[in-house]
């Protein structure tokens, strides 16, 4: 159980990030729009980093409305990433040296195009089904714990984030040590969900906790281009495939030469994430965020 001082700053946090997402999902067709889908999603990201620091024992109900809010990212998940897809080969539609290069490209979207309308049809028969619970039911004050603890808010505070720091980035050094897309995709995941956490529990802090979030956020931003890249890179050879088996060889060729392209801007984000993640272990992490709570080192942080 949190103490009751950090059991309010996470309330007053859930509070916040649920009413950004009921404004988000009472917006007139914010799912036929792929800013506002991307913001839902981030959205719905949030505010579970918020119930995944709570007192689950606390709200009634928060199993369930965990639940849905991650099946609500997953809805959301295949059409944000093809419009993913579609942005990155436009941008290449954009800067094609050569008409036949951008005849490809646009075979290409064409093919994204009609994934995306497919990938909406699913989603709204899966938003259909989905039927989120009454997320206002966690705006109902939980019952507090007796405040009178020996644990400070600072202490409760890091108490939260020294796990999921050293969860994040206890492996950056194998992460760099070799390209793994899957790997440095989990990664990136893990990172979001402490920053996140950082983010809610920043009334802990004396200031801002900038010097951390920007660290990860460099992280996040770089792991995400990477993911990005792989992801095209791998729908890229599967229409090469299908180009080969029905005998299309000069598409086929103008597919290969777009994907030197996407594989070395992968390359590139990667060996940028490999410079980041220099010195981004749990140990610096601690050095930098348990001073800025007020809090000596201690000896993991020293090390």
């Amino acid at each position: 159980m949190h103490p009751a001082e950090l059991a309010i700053l996470l309330h007053r946090s859930l509070e916040l990030r649920l009413a950004r997402l009921q404004e988000l999902l009472d917006a007139e067709g914010w799912a036929e729009d792929a800013e506002q889908l991307h913001q839902v999603r981030v959205a719905s990201r949030r505010l579970g980093a918020v119930l995944d620091l709570v007192d689950a024992e606390t709200y009634p109900g928060h199993k369930g409305q965990r639940r849905a809010l991650k099946g609500l990212v997953d809805v959301l998940g295949l059409p944000r990433e093809l419009d993913v897809h579609a942005g990155h080969l436009g941008a290449y539609h954009a800067e094609a040296r050569t008409p036949a290069q951008a005849a490809v490209i646009e075979h290409l979207l064409e093919q994204v195009d009609r994934s995306r309308a497919k990938a909406r049809r699913a989603m709204d028969k899966g938003l259909g089904r989905l039927r989120l619970p009454d997320l206002s039911r966690l705006l109902v004050v939980p019952a507090l714990q007796d405040p009178f603890q020996a644990a400070s808010l600072q202490e409760a505070a890091w108490a939260c984030l020294e796990p999921r720091a050293r969860t994040a980035l206890g492996d950056l050094d194998a992460l760099a040590a070799h390209e793994d897309p899957a790997a440095l995709h989990k990664a990136r995941v893990r990172i979001k969900k402490l920053r996140y956490a950082v983010e809610a529990l920043e009334g802990a802090f004396a200031g801002p906790p900038e010097p951390v979030l920007k660290g990860l956020r460099g992280l996040q931003s770089a792991l995400g281009e990477h993911h990005d890249l792989a992801a095209l890179e791998a729908l890229l050879w599967e229409a090469e495939t299908q180009l080969r088996l029905r005998n299309r060889p000069t598409l086929c060729g103008g597919v290969l030469e777009l994907l030197g392209e996407v594989a070395e801007a992968r390359r590139a984000t990667f060996d940028r994430f490999r410079a980041l993640a220099q010195g981004q272990n749990p140990g610096a992490f601690a050095r930098l965020v348990r001073p800025a709570l007020g809090l000596p080192l201690g000896d993991g942080a020293q090390a």
